[in-house]
């Protein structure tokens, strides 16, 4: 009798387990699957915005650039999340759910523009992805959206980066050398300025500030939190 209670433990412990390993691996691959579709819809809309000649290029290496841009992402994840969310207190768990999504989703795409090979490019179409990011944040938080307002700040932040793509950029011009090192400068730096932005964006929206009226608070928030990440960059090397 013992022996028959204790193997029907048993089976209903194998049995909860193996329901609870079921649900989560739903769960994940649900979540992966929205996080998928969200980058998707960005991605097309981000690509409708670029020269038809710049598209093509992007396009036509796009699986490769996309599977780098994953990798580079992939280092960073940890040591940006815990830079923003200490950004970030007070903000509700599903809007910050949503708010990952679409900046991951921007930071992605800028990621795989850095790894494009368009020399001298990818600091400029930085731009549209920014704009598509803020004005998808600004929908999110229920707020109005100028787009030639957007712009203004858009090509203000992209400055930042000019510099240090820059590098990337040269090396991406020599002969010989190829692309991947040229490459995973830039994909790094487009990525966090996107991510730094989208980041800003969101506690400005969320603590109710309007970001056109307080453009240089705008500013300020971005140089002091992309510093953070620079610095938090160079201590995990």
């Amino acid at each position: 009798m013992k022996k028959r209670l204790k193997k029907k433990t048993t089976d209903e412990k194998k049995s909860f387990l193996k329901r609870s390993k079921t649900n989560t691996q739903q769960y994940e691959e649900k979540n992966a699957s929205s996080d998928e579709r969200e980058f998707e819809s960005f991605f097309s809309e981000v690509i409708k915005k670029f020269p038809a000649k710049t598209s093509t290029v992007i396009l036509n290496s796009y699986g490769k650039s996309k599977d780098r841009a994953e990798k580079i992402l992939a280092k960073s994840k940890t040591q940006f999340d815990s830079i923003f969310d200490e950004f970030l207190e007070g903000v509700d768990e599903e809007t910050k759910r949503k708010c990952h999504k679409i900046v991951h989703a921007a930071s992605l795409t800028a990621a795989i523009i850095g790894c494009s090979p368009i020399p001298f490019s990818d600091a400029l179409l930085l731009v549209p992805i920014q704009l598509t990011m803020m004005a998808r944040l600004h929908k999110l938080f229920g707020q109005s959206w100028s787009e030639s307002m957007g712009k203004s700040i858009g090509k203000e932040i992209v400055v930042v980066g000019l510099g240090k793509s820059a590098v990337g950029n040269l090396i991406k011009l020599l002969p010989g050398v190829g692309t991947v090192a040229g490459a995973a400068i830039n994909a790094t730096v487009a990525s966090s300025i996107t991510e730094t932005l989208g980041w800003v964006t969101v506690k400005m929206l969320n603590d109710g500030e309007d970001i056109f009226e307080q453009t240089m608070t705008f500013k300020g928030q971005f140089q002091t939190l992309f510093k953070a990440v620079q610095n938090s960059s160079k201590k995990s090397k």
